[in-house]
């Protein structure tokens, strides 16, 4: 349905048709043409009524036209008006013949467009195209069946031919007219337009023709105001049919009432079919996360079991060694067993040690001392430092190192630890005389570390999870070797955190493994440079490899430093921590007071004027950054500026920037090894300015080791 618009006119045919204005140049030469045949049709048709014919009957029956042309019912689907008026035109031609009606058509068109619009053009196509399809039907009528003013004489089967005849062309004719300037405007075809819009008015044509044939009979048979007696009926009609069309308006309302609500319908319908699927995603997704929640609780639960079984299994050694101690033991034994419990507490430091780190990665607190640094050197003191425990094994080590040097930008303590990780872990998985090749090459832009071993190889549906943290391709309580899980994790995270990239590979059970690093390198080149200008970038491997035996790492331990005739004053509530420390302190040959609370610490600094402070943190009543606050707030003269490092079991970066923040020199995690002690009592000491520090020469070194 097209609506209508002010620049619209109205065509007139049995219905009369209101369109909008067609603006293309082939609707407007088609509607001037119906303009200029439908009037010249008038015209002529004028010229040939004779006065005689003018009489009151014809008259009346053009009042008549204009009356009914102005009692019209809309259209549905179609801008559009029905009217009687057609009747009265079959009337006309079966009563007057062809130009009589035609001029009473153009007639009809004037009258029903004063019902439309005021646009003269309007005017002018209606009345064309009722004079032309009315012209058409009575020429047709004249061909067909001889003088139109004959037919209705007789009342016969012609005579009913002859009406469905007449019918048929107006509507034909009407309706082509209107067809072929709708499908211009709409772009679509003349027959899906006629089709469309005007195949159901046929009833209401042929319904007028039958009525104009009553009529011309009556008026037959009973003379011209016979016409008068069939007005009512036509009004009864015309209400007939208006109510008709309202009832179908109705119907035609209820049925997109109907559409919508089966539209509705169908929309609810969709909406709970998508619900769900919805539902079904969200229960997918739910099984998924349960499935992944159960798999992360299972290896939680696994990871815990091999937790509690590696910080069990050193402290079982400690403490049997330590009982056997007590009720004595031979000199042999004695110093058999103060070397497995040194190496059994590196064993659990270090697993402690992997613990924080993992911590720190997952919190995204990790942060790296970046400097330029050679990773073949790196490489080399990883080397050096496990080749005692590969020839332990009968393993072959073998070192390739480029021949020149080229530096990296990283953390030389934690790409130290990445070495050791994957070396260690290769030493650990080959068998005795097996082989193990570290390789280090410059390849364009980039560093490359690759570890080749003959080890027992990696499964392939495991090798995917390799790096992950707490995934172990043997965590059963069978296994073979110990360990958390934890340190190819770590290593995947520091490598990335240096912009490289770590992948391993593995042909299959027993069939060895590689391990590949790669990092981008710095431009610059170290070839050729003195050792004392190389000497920033070389590692030093005692600050990171305090896990290994005594045996492998006491080649890269600092000599103690002399600390005869210093005070220290160590503080911990653990008597046997504060007992412990002590004893290593006398051993460097200063003079230590020991004290269990922050109170006794005071006042001990006020009195005593230590040049040093060891303080734990975690204490009763005051921990140990109310202590160093209280020093800190004393004079100088009285022993506010006394160096100090905090010892404690807390060993998070946070912890560690609590305690200089708090007044500390110096963090230090325990447990600590007496090397560690005298490193960190050695730089308080230079760091306050005590010239009293010296280095104590070989000869009277004491023995390393707790």
């Amino acid at each position: 349905m097209y609506p209508a618009s002010p620049a619209e006119f109205g065509l007139t045919t049995s219905p009369t048709v209101v369109l909008p204005q067609n603006n293309s140049l082939s609707g407007k030469l088609y509607l001037w043409l119906i303009i200029a045949v439908g009037w010249t049709i008038i015209t002529l048709s004028a010229f040939q009524l004779r006065s005689s014919k003018l009489d009151y009957r014809l008259l009346l029956l053009a009042v008549m036209v204009a009356i009914s042309s102005r009692a019209a019912v809309k259209i549905p689907r179609i801008s559009g008006l029905i009217t009687l008026g057609d009747t009265f035109l079959f009337v006309t031609i079966l009563l007057f013949g062809g130009p009589a009606a035609a001029v009473l058509g153009g007639l009809e068109g004037l009258a029903t467009s004063v019902k439309i619009s005021r646009k003269p053009r309007t005017y002018l196509v209606n009345a064309a195209i009722l004079a032309t399809s009315t012209f058409v039907t009575a020429s047709v009528l004249r061909l067909l069946f001889g003088p139109t003013t004959e037919i209705a004489r007789v009342y016969s089967a012609s005579f009913l031919v002859a009406m469905c005849v007449m019918a048929l062309a107006q509507y034909l004719t009407n309706t082509a007219l209107v067809a072929t300037e709708k499908s211009s405007r709409i772009k679509k075809s003349i027959w899906f337009t006629w089709k469309t819009y005007y195949l159901w008015i046929s009833i209401s044509v042929f319904a007028g023709a039958s009525a104009a044939g009553i009529i011309a009979h009556l008026i037959r048979g009973f003379g011209f105001y016979a016409v008068l007696a069939t007005f009512p009926i036509a009004v009864i009609v015309h209400f007939t049919y208006d109510i008709y069309l309202k009832n179908l308006e109705a119907s035609a309302k209820e049925a997109k009432l109907a559409q919508q609500h089966v539209e509705e319908l169908s929309q609810y319908v969709a909406d709970l079919k998508r619900s769900e699927e919805e539902r079904n995603q969200l229960l997918l997704r739910e099984q998924q996360a349960r499935g992944q929640a159960e798999v992360a609780n299972r290896m939680k639960d696994e990871f815990l079991a091999t937790l509690s079984h590696e910080l069990r299994t050193p402290l079982t050694v400690v403490l049997g060694w330590a009982c056997l101690l007590g009720e004595g033991v031979s000199a042999d034994e004695s110093a058999k067993a103060v070397k497995t419990i040194e190496r059994n507490a590196r064993l659990q430091a270090q697993l402690i040690d992997d613990l924080l780190d993992v911590s720190r990665i997952i919190s995204g607190k990790l942060h790296l001392d970046v400097r330029p640094i050679d990773l073949a050197t790196v490489a080399e003191a990883a080397v050096a430092v496990l080749r005692p425990a590969a020839e332990a094994k009968s393993l072959q080590l073998a070192f390739l190192r480029p021949a020149t040097m080229r530096t990296i930008s990283g953390d030389s303590a934690r790409l130290q630890q990445v070495v050791w990780n994957l070396l260690s872990n290769a030493v650990k998985f080959t068998p005795e005389g097996g082989r193990i090749e570290v390789h280090v090459e410059y390849i364009n832009a980039r560093a490359y570390l690759r570890i080749t071993d003959t080890g027992r190889g990696i499964r392939s549906e495991f090798l995917p999870f390799v790096f992950d943290r707490f995934r172990q391709a043997d965590s059963s309580t069978t296994r073979a070797f110990g360990g958390l899980g934890l340190g190819l994790a770590i290593v995947r995270h520091l490598v990335e955190l240096h912009g490289g990239t770590v992948t391993a590979e593995s042909a299959g059970p027993g069939l060895g493994a590689t391990f590949e690093v790669s990092f981008p390198l710095i431009a610059n080149r170290l070839e050729g440079l003195p050792d004392a200008q190389t000497e920033a970038y070389h590692c030093e491997p005692a600050n990171r490899l305090e896990g290994l035996p005594d045996a492998q790492t006491e080649a890269y331990h600092c000599e103690p430093a002399k600390l005869g005739g210093l005070r220290v004053l160590v503080v911990d509530d653990e008597s046997d921590a504060r007992q412990l420390m002590s004893r290593l302190v006398v051993r460097t040959g200063a003079e230590v007071k020991t004290c269990s609370s922050a109170r006794e610490a005071v006042d001990l600094v006020r009195t005593w004027r230590p040049d040093a402070l060891i303080s734990d943190i975690a204490m009763p009543d005051e921990d140990g950054y109310s202590l160093i606050r209280k020093i800190r707030a004393l004079p100088a003269e009285q022993g506010g500026h006394t160096p100090a490092a905090a010892f404690t079991a807390y060993a998070r970066d946070q912890d560690r920037n609590t305690a200089l923040a708090a007044g500390y020199q110096l963090h230090v995690a325990k447990p600590v090894s007496s090397e560690r002690l005298t490193s960190t009592l050695t730089e308080l000491l230079k760091q306050s300015g005590n010239g009293r520090v010296q280095k104590v020469s070989e000869s009277s070194a004491e023995p390393a080791g707790v």
